[in-house]
């Protein structure tokens, strides 16, 4: 019998290809407010952005927050004052219609483990925005549950969040379960603070500044196959 029953998987950069979609999203934001996009501005806004949501994760910054000061710190960079409120809208509204992009192979890989697993989606993203992508994404029917962090009360890495999934599966078992994620801060933190093993997917081949670890790693999706074959 095999280990694991439960696959939680994260959403963006795990699943959907979220810097594709960022890229065009803030493309039209910046012409909106008529400055030409440029990768190294798009690169400072990554920086940024994440800089926000790590906040957030260590309960240092509240979500509306968050996704509204993140906007006015990029443009305040840029010599512009913005309402982060009415730019993250805009933003956001581009994702929502943009951001389904599924990385190669991630479908195939999601179809052939639905049969055998459980599947999750485990998200912090914005729920009206997260519905809208997957329900674009075409990936929806794969999956048992879907737990978005504003639905729920609670966001990854806080072991409430877990909590929460955990009591609305039925016969859940935290052994049996493998979190599957790209964020060390988020997923995998939160895997080793709830009990729950962790994979990292890490295509990018990045390295890991902290000192905790996942119990695997994996450069594609893919990969998943020779590990739940142990």
């Amino acid at each position: 019998m095999k280990k694991y029953k439960y696959l939680l998987f994260d959403l963006d950069d795990t699943i959907l290809d979220f810097g594709a979609a960022e890229n065009k999203a803030l493309e039209f934001v910046l012409n909106s407010h008529e400055v030409a996009y440029r990768p190294d501005l798009y690169n400072r806004y990554k920086t940024i952005n994440q800089t926000h949501w790590e906040m957030l994760e260590r309960n240092e910054l509240m979500k509306d927050k968050v996704l509204s000061k993140r906007h006015e710190v990029f443009f305040d960079e840029l010599g512009l004052k913005v309402d982060g409120v009415i730019v993250d809208k805009m933003y956001r509204t581009q994702i929502a219609e943009h951001g389904h992009q599924l990385f190669e192979g991630a479908l195939e890989t999601i179809q052939q483990l639905s049969s055998e697993y459980y599947l999750c989606i485990i998200t912090n993203g914005v729920k009206v925005t997260q519905e809208k992508r997957l329900n674009n994404s075409g990936i929806l029917p794969y999956f048992k549950d879907v737990f978005i962090s504003e639905d729920t009360g609670y966001q990854k890495p806080m072991k409430a969040f877990f909590d929460h999934v955990a009591g609305r599966i039925e016969g859940f078992r935290p052994k049996e379960a493998l979190i599957i994620g790209d964020s060390l801060t988020s997923d995998i933190l939160g895997g080793i603070n709830s009990g729950i093993d962790t994979c990292w997917y890490n295509p990018e081949e990045k390295s890991n500044p902290y000192d905790f670890r996942p119990v695997f790693e994996i450069r594609q999706l893919n990969e998943l196959f020779q590990i739940l074959d142990r």
